[in-house]
């Protein structure tokens, strides 16, 4: 470390290193401080003025992480946590997510059931990294704290229906990304391009995406604020209630299904009772193909995991890619699946490909994220910023003579989604 900056910080590790003495005494302190842990607690004291560390653990999960993390407890008691970024796409989202968070003002908060993490202040030198949060308590939901007809569901649909009702303004007048229906459609549409041009894009998907972003009632709906990257990671639980929300690096106003694609993994009796108290909680009128897209944005995780891999020239993760986009390709085949238009609800399960897509991430070169970290550097937000190009054009194969399937004329009709939606059949 270099400059005055970093002086200062090795100055306070020194001083932190003296706390760890047997003079200091364990009634006063829990724990050795490991050495990255008085890394982070020295930035933390140069990023927040007056700071006073008291004690640091580590807080990284796993071996490695998008970010490392401890959490610091102050002289009067209270927790909070320091993330340095690993990577620099971590720091970029690192820089977003402090962003956002200042978007979210104290009026912004009070129309969330939840708590959101406060910036205590960061660090953003050439060298040295950090920012500074409070710290929310409780445990990260996950699949197992999920039982239909639980307080859980009910609080899970209120509160992504309360982020979804925030005001658009102040989101839109900070300069976050504001997204209509229609730049919602195109940016779909050039994944599916950008996918398609690395010549790996399965024949089959290509046909079934290209006819979602095709139908044009699909796509009528009214932006909203979304989180934009939530998923059961994002949720801090007591076990009975949403506590807290993390990971806001994504917030912009934008398609509200974005939020939702997650569910499309989960139980289908799960999912209803969560979409079931999304809809009667949320603003104005929920569309009626907000599901659909939903699907398409889940499927379309697969696409963009192919893209970080082209991207990042990694030909594991292009291989992980191509073999999940080949097992969804053989679902569609081997069962009754109707294409992702309007009125109609693809009844593949399409849990195994997201866990197919965690394993990749897992098995990613790049680092894991902490335990209060939701927001993947390496899987940004469901819609990719791709440069600015050409729209994606109609493939040959989508012509009037074709043979797609589409939707039974009685399908357009009738507004009940098939019993077999979200089959479960495979979690058995």
């Amino acid at each position: 470390m270099k400059g005055f900056i970093g002086g200062f910080i090795l100055g306070r590790l020194e001083a932190l290193r003296a706390w760890h003495s047997p003079s200091f005494g364990p009634a006063s302190y829990p724990g050795p401080m490991a050495e990255l842990s008085l890394e982070l607690a020295a930035l933390a004291v140069a990023a927040v003025p007056d700071l006073d560390v008291a004690a640091a653990l580590e807080h990284t999960y796993e071996a490695h992480g998008d970010f490392d993390a401890a959490l610091l407890t102050l002289r009067d008691g209270e927790t909070i946590i320091a993330r340095r970024p690993t990577s620099a796409a971590a720091a970029q989202e690192q820089l977003a997510d402090v962003r956002a968070l200042a978007v979210l003002t104290p009026g912004m908060r009070s129309r969330l059931p939840f708590q959101v993490s406060e910036v205590l202040g960061s660090l953003a030198e050439k060298r040295e990294r950090v920012a500074v949060y409070t710290f929310l308590r409780g445990i990260p939901a996950d699949q197992e704290t999920l039982e239909p007809g639980t307080l859980f569901l009910v609080s899970l649909g209120r509160a992504i229906a309360a982020i979804h009702s925030l005001p658009k303004g102040p989101v839109e007048a900070a300069g976050m990304p504001a997204l209509s229906a229609t730049e919602a459609r195109q940016a779909a549409a050039q994944t599916i391009a950008r996918a398609k041009e690395t010549g790996r894009l399965p024949v089959t998907l290509d046909r079934r995406w290209s006819a979602a972003v095709d139908d044009d009632s699909l796509w009528q709906f009214q932006p909203t604020v979304i989180h934009g990257a939530l998923g059961l990671a994002s949720i801090i639980t007591d076990g009975n209630q949403v506590r807290g929300v993390l990971g806001w690096s994504d917030l912009r106003v934008g398609d509200p299904a974005r939020d939702l694609h997650w569910i499309s993994s989960l139980d289908g009796a799960i999912a209803r009772g969560i979409l079931d108290e999304y809809t009667d909680e949320a603003p104005g009128t929920v569309d009626r193909q907000l599901r659909q897209r939903a699907l398409l944005y889940a499927e379309l995780e697969l696409a963009r995991w192919l893209l970080h891999g082209v991207d990042a020239s990694d030909a594991e993760i292009i291989a992980d890619a191509e073999g999940m986009l080949d097992s969804l390709v053989d679902r569609i085949h081997r069962a009754p699946a109707q294409p992702l238009v309007h009125e109609t609800l693809p009844v593949l399960d399409i849990a195994e490909v997201q866990e197919l897509l965690k394993e990749a991430a897992a098995r990613r070169p790049a680092h894991q994220t902490d335990a209060q970290d939701t927001g993947s550097a390496v899987l940004p937000g469901l819609l990719h910023e791709a440069s600015s190009g050409a729209p994606a054009g109609v493939h040959p194969d989508d012509s009037p003579n074709t043979d797609v399937d589409h939707a039974a004329e009685d399908d357009l009709d009738d507004d009940t989604p098939p019993n077999d939606f979200m089959r479960t059949d495979s979690r058995r």
